[in-house]
């Protein structure tokens, strides 16, 4: 089984996006932040991380920057999931974007990409 973790700070869209997944077959770990979510990438190994592009405290850019300049983490796939409709910077080479408008769907696809 696939282990997929989730960081969002919108706690709806945690829950929504954990049930698609885990009914799809995937683990699912979730964080509302970064902060929260950088120590246990210290313990544990995911296949893929789904990372908030707009949070508090700490954002996508900044948790995407620690996970690619920490050797065990640098080679885990990461999709931005986003709710901005213009174009974001994505100076730390996520491995894709995956609107939040854009529904199940496309974000079942976007993983299945990545993962299989």
């Amino acid at each position: 089984m696939k282990n997929i973790l989730l960081i969002d700070d919108d706690g709806d869209m945690l829950a929504m996006t954990k049930r698609w997944l885990a009914k799809e077959g995937y683990e699912v770990t979730d964080f509302t932040s970064g902060i929260e979510a950088l120590p246990f990438l210290e313990k544990n190994s995911v296949d893929l991380i789904l990372l908030d592009y707009a949070m508090p405290v700490m954002d996508g850019p900044e948790v995407l920057s620690k996970i690619r300049s920490n050797d065990k983490t640098k080679s885990i796939p990461v999709l931005y999931r986003t709710g901005m409709d213009d174009g974001i910077k994505d100076e730390n080479s996520a491995d894709g974007i995956v609107p939040k408008s854009e529904g199940k769907l496309c974000l079942i696809n976007a993983v299945r990409n990545i993962l299989e």
